[in-house]
C-alpha cells in the first residue's frame, strides 16, 4: 500500500478521530489518505489555531490531540501551540510535512531543520525516512506522548516517503500501563501527615489530567485537611465547601501566602511546578512537602520534598485516606478562611468592580456542565479567583506556558468534541485578536460557542506589572476594530455590554442562541 495510507491506518489504530490543521503541497498524499479514512480533518485558518485545538482535545479526552501542517512556515506556526501542550503536560502529536529527502540536506525552498525546531518542546521527535518504519514511529510518538510525564511528540513525513509503497502493517494497540505507588511510601506519607499540626493540601492540574477529582475530594473530606487549588485546578472543591481555602497563584491576595506559610506540611497532589512558583510561597524553603503525583517532581530548592508517593493518584489517595487520622476542625486556618472568603465575594472592590461582577454573573448563570476556557491576560486572574464553577474539571485556565490567543481555538475544539455541552470562552481584546481568524472555522463547522471579550484597549496585565514596579505604563495601549462589525463579517451574533446588568442579559440571550456568539464588554 502507499506509505501515506499506512500512516493513516496507524493513526486510526491509535484511536485518532480528529486531525486539526492546514494542508500543503508536500502532504497532499497524506491528506488524500485521511480523506479516505474514518478520521475527520478539521481545516483551520492558522496552524497555531490547529495546535491549540489539538491541545484542548488532549486536555478533555486524555488522549493525544493531533495537529498537522506543511513544511517550513506551516511547521513554525505550530510551535506555540505545541509548546503550550508540552509545558502543561498535555498529550499531543504534531505531524509536519517535509521536502523530498533528495533536498533535505541542502538549502532549498521552505526547507528548514524541523527536527531541530521541535527538539526543545517535545518528548519524541523523529523523521520518517523509510516507509517500513512508519508503524514503529507512529506507535512511539503516541505512546511516549501518553506516558507520564505526558507531553508533545513530533513526527515528520517527507513528501517522497509518503508516496512510496510498503508492505508494513500497523502494530497492535497497547494501552498505557497504570503504575501504583509503593505501599511503604504511602505508609510514610500517612505518618508524616499524622505528625503534622497544620497540614494543607495544594491541589494541582495533575488531579484533572489523571481523572482523580472524585478520589481527591473523598480524601479531603475523609481526612478533614483544608485545601487550596492552583489556577489550573479550579473547581476541584466546590466554593462553599468548608475545607476550601480557594485559589492560589499569580498576584496573590494578602492572606493568600499566609495560608501556605502557616502550614507545617504542604501535601502537593497533582501539582506541577509550572503552575505556581514555589519560591513565592516557600521563599525560605522551610515548609516540607509531601508530593503525591504520577511522576517524580522536578528538583527545586523551594520545593523540598521529604516524601514522594508516585503512581496512580486515585490509588494513592484512596489508600492513604484510610491511614490518616481525621481532623475535627481547621485549626489556624478557620480565621484565614473567613478573611479569604470575603476577598472572593467582595464584588464591589474599588478598581475591579466590573470584572468581579462579570465573574459573578458567570457563576450565577452557567450550568454545571459548562466549559469555561480562559485566555491569558488580566482576565485570567479574574476568572481564576472570582468565577466559581459548579463542577470540577470544566474550567480550562492556561497557567503553564500561558499563551495568549488560545481560548478561541480551544473553545471551537471543545464545541466539536463536547457538542452537547455549553462552551464559554473568556478573553481580553489582545488575545482575542491573535487568533480571530478562527471565527470562520467556527462558523463553517456550525460550532455553538459564546465568547466574552473584555475591551479595554490595553495589555492590562503588563500595565499593572509596570505600575507595580513604579513605572509608567508604556507600549501597552492600542485601538480595536468595531467588534460588532467584526462579528457580523464572520457571521457571528454580537452583543454589547458595559455593566453587570447588560452583561447578564447578553449572556442569557447568547446561551439560548446557536452558532458563534460574541459579547463585548466595554471597560471604563
Amino acid at each position: 500500500m502507499k506509505a501515506s495510507d499506512l500512516f493513516v491506518k496507524c493513526l486510526e489504530n491509535e484511536k485518532v478521530d480528529y486531525i486539526f490543521g492546514i494542508p500543503g503541497e508536500e502532504n497532499v498524499d497524506l491528506i488524500d489518505s485521511i480523506n479516505n479514512s474514518g478520521i475527520k480533518f478539521i481545516l483551520t485558518r492558522h496552524e497555531q489555531g490547529a495546535a491549540f485545538m489539538a491541545d484542548i482535545y488532549g486536555r478533555i479526552t486524555g488522549r493525544p490531540g493531533v495537529c498537522l501542517s506543511t513544511l517550513g512556515p506551516g511547521a513554525t506556526n505550530l510551535v506555540t501551540g505545541v509548546a503550550n501542550a508540552h509545558l502543561d503536560k498535555i498529550p499531543l502529536v504534531a505531524i509536519t510535512a517535509q521536502a523530498n529527502t533528495e533536498r533535505i540536506h541542502k538549502e532549498s525552498h521552505q526547507n528548514i531543520d524541523t527536527i531541530a525546531l521541535f527538539s526543545g518542546i517535545t518528548k519524541y521527535n523523529k523523521a520518517v525516512l523509510r516507509p517500513d518504519t512508519i508503524p514503529e514511529i507512529v506507535r512511539k510518538g503516541f505512546r511516549i506522548a501518553s506516558l507520564e510525564v505526558q507531553g508533545a511528540s513530533h513526527i515528520q513525513l517527507p513528501e517522497d516517503v509518503g508516496s512510496e509503497q510498503t508492505d508494513a502493517k500497523p502494530l497492535k494497540f497497547l494501552n498505557v500501563p497504570v503504575e501504583y505507588a509503593l505501599i511503604d511510601n504511602i505508609r510514610n506519607a500517612a505518618n508524616a501527615i499524622n505528625s503534622a499540626r497544620n497540614p494543607i493540601i495544594l491541589a494541582g492540574n495533575g488531579i484533572i489530567r489523571s481523572n482523580s477529582i472524585q478520589a481527591v475530594s473523598d480524601f479531603i473530606h475523609r481526612t478533614g485537611i483544608p485545601v487550596v487549588n492552583t489556577f489550573m485546578a479550579k473547581g476541584i472543591v466546590p466554593f462553599e465547601d468548608k475545607l476550601n481555602l480557594f485559589s492560589v497563584g499569580y498576584r496573590p491576595f494578602p492572606d493568600e501566602l499566609r495560608v501556605l506559610n502557616k502550614s507545617d506540611l504542604v501535601i502537593a497532589i497533582g501539582f506541577d511546578l509550572v503552575e505556581y512558583n514555589p519560591a513565592v510561597w516557600n521563599r525560605n524553603s522551610e515548609i516540607p512537602v509531601l508530593n503525591i503525583h504520577t511522576y517524580p517532581t522536578e528538583s527545586d530548592s523551594h520545593f523540598p520534598v521529604s516524601i514522594e508517593v508516585i503512581g496512580d493518584i486515585r490509588h494513592s489517595v484512596s489508600n492513604l485516606a484510610g491511614l490518616v487520622t481525621p481532623r475535627r476542625d481547621m485549626g489556624i486556618f478557620e480565621e484565614i478562611r473567613g478573611k479569604r472568603r470575603t476577598e472572593f465575594t467582595d464584588y464591589n472592590r474599588t478598581g475591579e468592580e466590573l470584572p468581579r461582577k462579570i465573574m459573578k454573573v458567570l457563576t450565577d448563570i452557567l450550568a454545571p456542565e459548562t466549559w469555561v476556557i480562559s485566555d491569558v491576560g488580566m482576565h485570567k486572574v479574574w476568572v481564576s479567583r472570582w468565577y466559581q464553577p459548579k463542577m470540577g474539571g470544566r474550567t480550562i485556565i492556561y497557567n503553564g506556558f500561558a499563551s495568549m490567543g488560545s481560548s478561541l481555538p480551544a473553545a471551537i475544539a471543545c464545541g466539536i468534541i463536547r457538542k452537547n455541552d455549553p462552551v464559554v470562552a473568556v478573553s481580553g481584546d489582545g488575545g482575542f485578536l491573535m487568533n480571530v481568524q478562527e471565527l470562520e472555522t467556527a462558523k463553517r463547522l456550525g460550532v455553538n460557542i459564546t465568547v466574552t471579550v473584555f475591551n479595554d484597549r490595553t495589555l492590562t496585565l503588563i500595565a499593572e506589572e509596570q505600575k507595580d514596579k513604579g513605572l509608567k505604563p508604556s507600549n501597552v495601549y492600542f485601538k480595536n476594530p468595531d467588534f460588532g462589525m467584526l462579528a457580523k463579517s464572520f457571521g457571528s451574533s454580537y452583543y454589547y455590554s458595559d455593566s453587570e446588568s447588560s452583561y447578564r442579559e447578553a449572556l442569557e440571550e447568547a446561551l439560548k442562541n446557536t452558532g458563534v456568539n460574541i459579547i463585548e464588554i466595554k471597560m471604563p
